[in-house]
């Protein structure tokens, strides 16, 4: 039968009171996660091994992975997904590492106590093209990037070969009942062929229960949409918003777990899966840059380019939620509170309810904000006069996200903006106890108000007017850009 959506609007605060929380305590607080978890499964993306005994971008090596995975067997997970990017070069040995390595944690498939474990492993792009210049980056052989040598000279085959499974270009998995959509398209972003096949399979996978789904790709307009790179051409969008009961996964952008619009949820619930390999930055503060693209103005800080991160997931289904913890595996540690779905989908994961809803970062009791002056290297490497901006961070009880940094100054008897920044802090994608205490922002000495306005003279004698006072003020800020109260500098004259 077509699920009515109406009955999906029934725990709108669920979400939002669930925040203060974390994991299975979360969902209780709002009444959820009555009785045994029903399935438990791992999730990771971007894993981007390179080849065997090279270690070109620190890729060459296993451990992450086998860390992930062996995390994932002890909190007895049912199943482990890979939503893409296995192979960092697109070369067939690079994927033999992670069967290697499934196998040597779950061998013959079994996790604890001999329990089947299931693979729910998709390509990516890297895994289909990965080509991107290695060879002539790393100075590597041709040979090694000989077409028999890649995942894309039989896709299929190749599959079957390494993980000892069929391979089809979109399948249903099922995990102590509930479906699994993997879709595995070759063509970037592909036509839809999804799109076909839900709806033949609508019978089955249509209802109250959820089904899961992966592809490599973001749906267009879900998860960190608009801001985010990595998006399909919204075919896939299109084709889950008639199963509001779809819960989908998703790499490719590398966007860090703690920003919570990596989950979105409208006509289905649409969820990022980071990078167990490095983070992305969202551009837009002194310290980023939109991953890609070449910087619009040239800036004080250096990017923060590709973070030092690696990130997963481990989901846990209830009758009536779900629970997604969000895992810093460099430390060991969640990068912030778990999330909870409700399965009576109310639209209160939706990025306006949340917005409206979340609470507001502040900087503690006492709090000072202090600036030095020096001369230091812009992001273009130019030796310039600086002045340095530092604050504490904002790491206990609601984290900041990033910092607004503001030049307030006095223009004859008016009070305005004169400049605003935002900055992240170097370990804003940490988890919380892993982020660094104190935080900078830097601005050229000549982005700030003059400290003299020429006006009219003969010679070396100028008849002006004394130049503009001016402070810094900094506010934290949520990921939704709600600001807590600001602490300032002194004026300056």
């Amino acid at each position: 039968m077509e699920l009515n959506r109406r009955s999906f609007l029934s725990r709108g605060a669920a979400f939002a009171a669930a925040l203060g929380f974390s994991g299975l305590r979360a969902a209780k607080a709002v009444g959820l996660a009555q009785g045994a978890a029903k399935l438990r499964f791992g999730v990771v993306s971007d894993v981007h091994l390179s080849a065997a005994g090279v270690k070109s971008s620190g890729c060459g090596d296993t451990a992450l992975l086998e860390k992930a995975f062996r995390y994932f067997r002890d909190q007895d997970a049912d199943a482990v997904m890979i939503a893409g990017d296995m192979a960092d070069w697109g070369l067939i040995e690079q994927l033999e590492l992670v069967a290697e390595t499934w196998n040597k944690v779950f061998p013959g498939n079994k996790g604890l106590n001999g329990k089947h474990v299931e693979k729910l492993f998709v390509y990516g792009n890297h895994d289909r093209d990965g080509q991107y210049g290695y060879q002539k980056r790393y100075k590597l052989p041709e040979a090694m990037f000989a077409p028999e040598r890649r995942i894309s000279s039989d896709p299929g085959g190749v599959w079957t070969r390494v993980f000892g499974e069929p391979w089809e270009p979109v399948m249903i998995k099922e995990v102590k009942g509930y479906k699994f959509v993997l879709c595995q398209e070759l063509e970037y972003p592909g036509k839809g062929a999804y799109a076909d096949f839900l709806e033949r399979h609508r019978a089955e996978l249509e209802g109250t229960k959820p089904f899961f789904y992966t592809q490599h790709y973001h749906p267009r307009g879900t998860t960190s949409a608009p801001w985010t790179w990595g998006q399909d051409r919204g075919h896939s969008t299109k084709a889950l918003s008639k199963f509001p009961n779809a819960v989908a996964f998703s790499g490719h952008s590398h966007v860090s777990l703690a920003d919570d619009r990596v989950i979105w949820q409208g006509g289905f619930t649409s969820v990022g899966t980071a990078s167990l390999r490095y983070l992305i930055s969202l551009g837009g503060r002194e310290n980023s840059s939109p991953f890609g693209v070449k910087d619009l103005q040239k800036k004080q800080m250096a990017n923060l380019g590709g973070l030092p991160g690696q990130h997963g997931e481990f989901v846990t289904v209830y009758d009536d939620c779900i629970t997604i913890e969000r895992r810093d595996f460099t430390h060991d540690l969640p990068v912030g509170a778990d999330w909870v779905v409700p399965l009576a989908y109310d639209g209160s994961l939706a990025f306006a309810a949340r917005a409206a809803k979340a609470a507001v970062p502040q900087f503690a009791t006492g709090a000072k904000v202090a600036f030095s002056e020096g001369r230091g290297l812009d992001r273009a490497k130019r030796e310039t006069d600086q002045v340095t901006v530092t604050f504490p961070n904002v790491r206990e009880g609601v984290r900041a996200f990033d910092f607004e940094v503001m030049v307030e100054a006095i223009d004859v008897d008016v009070e305005k903006v004169w400049m605003t920044k935002r900055v992240y802090s170097p370990g804003f994608f940490n988890a919380p106890a892993k982020d660094v205490p104190t935080v900078s922002c830097v601005f050229a000495k000549s982005e700030l108000p003059p400290a003299y306005l020429p006006g009219w003279g003969k010679g070396a004698k100028v008849i002006g007017q004394a130049g503009m006072k001016y402070r810094f003020a900094v506010r934290p800020c949520n990921c939704w850009g709600k600001k807590g109260e600001a602490i300032y500098t002194d004026w300056q004259e």
